[in-house]
């Protein structure tokens, strides 16, 4: 994943299968999304870029960022395969924007919860 996809994903703002947060200090609203996503269609949940002005701004990505950021996926149950994309920022050179797909609901499975309470769009 590029700049180029963000910029795309983001192009036409937030709606149910998009969710964008400034950075990973709004990461449990993020997951109540991501949770959503997975009892429903399907969304991506993208941190780094501004809600409001669609500005990508990144942030600076640490050991403890992902850290936190695999705790957070570890709440959805039932468990969930999910492949966290970190993508350098050209305008600012050590910050990443962080983004993260989750696929829909198959029928036949079990609602997804995050911390126990299932969430949806």
């Amino acid at each position: 994943m590029e700049i180029d996809d963000i910029k795309k994903l983001i192009a036409f703002d937030e709606s149910r299968t998009l969710e964008l947060k400034k950075t990973t200090g709004e990461l449990k609203d993020g997951m109540h999304s991501a949770c959503a996503f997975l009892n429903t269609e399907g969304g991506w949940l993208i941190f780094g870029v501004a809600p409001k002005s669609l500005k990508i701004i990144g942030q600076e990505v640490t050991d403890k960022t992902q850290q936190e950021i695999a705790q957070a996926l570890a709440g959805l149950e039932p468990a969930v395969d999910v492949r966290v994309a970190y993508v350098d920022v050209p305008e600012y050179p050590r910050n990443k924007v962080i983004a993260m797909h989750f696929d829909g609901w198959v029928w036949g499975e079990r609602p997804h919860t995050f911390h126990g309470c299932p969430y949806y769009k």
